[in-house]
């Protein structure tokens, strides 16, 4: 049977074999350079082969610096020379982010970089049944994946992804470390003045709850954390002083409030001050971190704003539940769309895409997701899934059929987010926002209500500008 036009479809590894087939085809095999390269924090390594595994080059050391490339590119240069090479494939194993200077600075120079997930290294150590870890070892599973075509993406993101990437996911970090903190905080308070968080009151012969304070997180119940943490201190100033500071600092508090956290200061167990001193030190402390934490979280959510206005990412505000933060990091670790060519892409490249398993004939079934791809981005729509389930008319009743279906929530949450990722890879390619079919929904209210930093006559010109 002759063979067809090679197109994406035709190939085992669709458009990715497709094109790498495309490269090698008619060519000596003899005449093709392998370049594995193990990147690391100060000794990286690499290794120059032909496509058969025949070593050119052993393994060698070099730095990530001018003296460093220049030794790494003249290798590859001999290399090329000795064999005549008409194709050279690089690979570099992604490791945390200490491979991403050698990507750039060698497109800089010219070259094209594979880029190889670690995970990809470890199944290659794995199947030659080697579970040794070497950096030598480690080469020769970049050398071979890269001969199979295990490679992930053949560049970095740039421009306004890069920038939103790596804001918004410094941002997540500082969420994270301000929840840590935030425990610390309730912890100590359990220490210094435990119902200061919630007290019980007995009604009926049931205990009920009660709050001081419906937000614990709130302004004013910071203010009094910081300023009156223990009960002692509080009665010392008595309910008519504290209601002139709570005027002066304008607090959003009602004078019923002041006069329920008396009640429960003179009521508390409590103990001396002498004996949470460590308690109260540590506390305040814990206040300027988380202070200092909110700064850091609200000055990033500004810069996320401003460069995500300045993209077409901003299309994905006019979706009900997707807000700046989440559409910003949904936007940049999906990457450029244009070099998709259809959403099924993207979503293999989640790694939540459903394992289809099938064997002898019989009616295949869908697993689990696959989880090989970015993780980055597989947490993202997991996390735009369970957004939209709670606030989207549109798209919560595909997530309420599914659970319907005996669907536990979190599988629920992943296909709705696979689902969201067919129309942002719509909205986007087209540039057209979000088309409800609420008969209370508008494009300007939906944006407006999401902006915490922009006006919205500013929002309205930079689009009317593209």
């Amino acid at each position: 049977m002759g063979l067809k036009k090679y197109n994406n479809i035709n190939n085992i590894q669709g458009k990715k074999g497709s094109q790498f087939s495309s490269q090698l085809r008619g060519i000596d095999l003899e005449k093709v350079l392998i370049v594995a390269i193990d990147a690391a924090k100060f000794f990286q390594k690499a290794l120059l082969c032909n496509y058969f595994g025949d070593v050119l080059e052993k393994p060698f050391f070099f730095g990530v610096n001018q003296d460093g490339l220049k030794l790494l590119c003249s290798k590859i240069e001999e290399a090329r020379s000795e064999i005549q090479a008409e194709r050279i494939f690089i690979g570099v194993e992604s490791t945390a982010h200490y491979y991403e200077d050698i990507v750039y600075e060698l497109g800089k120079r010219g070259y094209g970089v594979t880029i190889i997930n670690p995970a990809t290294t470890y199944e290659e150590r794995a199947s030659a049944l080697n579970w040794s870890k070497t950096d030598d070892l480690d080469l020769y599973a970049i050398a071979h994946a890269l001969i199979q075509n295990k490679g992930m993406e053949n560049k970095l993101p740039e421009g306004s992804y890069r920038k939103l990437m790596k804001l918004t996911r410094a941002r997540r970090r500082e969420v994270q470390k301000r929840a840590l903190v935030r425990i610390q905080i309730r912890t100590l308070m359990d220490h210094i003045w435990r119902d200061f968080q919630g007290f019980v009151e007995i009604e009926n012969n049931k205990p009920k709850k009660k709050l001081i304070f419906s937000d614990f997180w709130g302004q004013s119940s910071l203010f009094f954390i910081e300023h009156f943490p223990h009960p002692s201190s509080l009665l010392e100033q008595g309910e008519k002083k504290v209601w002139e500071i709570v005027k002066e600092k304008k607090l959003r508090i009602k004078e019923t409030h002041i006069q329920k956290l008396f009640y429960v200061a003179r009521n508390s167990i409590i103990k001396q001050v002498e004996d949470v001193s460590a308690e109260l030190l540590l506390l305040r402390l814990a206040i300027q971190d988380l202070k200092r934490l909110n700064g850091n979280i609200k000055l990033i959510e500004k810069e996320i704003e401003k460069e995500l206005l300045q993209t077409d990412g901003r299309l994905l505000l006019t979706v009900p539940g997707i807000g700046v933060v989440t559409a910003a990091e949904f936007y940049s670790e999906l990457g450029d769309i244009s070099q998709y060519d259809n959403a099924g892409q993207l979503i293999k490249k989640a790694g939540t895409n459903p394992i289809i398993i099938q064997s002898g004939g019989t009616q295949g079934y869908y697993g689990r997701i696959s989880k090989q791809g970015n993780r980055h981005l597989r947490f993202m729509v997991y996390t735009v899934g369970k957004c939209l389930a709670q606030h989207n008319k549109d798209l919560r009743p595909y997530y309420e059929k599914l659970k319907a279906k005996g669907k536990h929530a979190r599988k629920a949450f992943i296909a709705l987010g696979n689902k969201f990722i067919r129309i942002a890879f719509s909205m986007l390619k087209n540039r057209k926002p979000y088309e409800s079919k609420q008969s209370d929904y508008r494009v300007f209210n939906e944006v407006k209500k999401k902006l915490l930093y922009t006006k919205m006559n500013t929002y309205l010109n930079i689009v009317l500008a593209a």
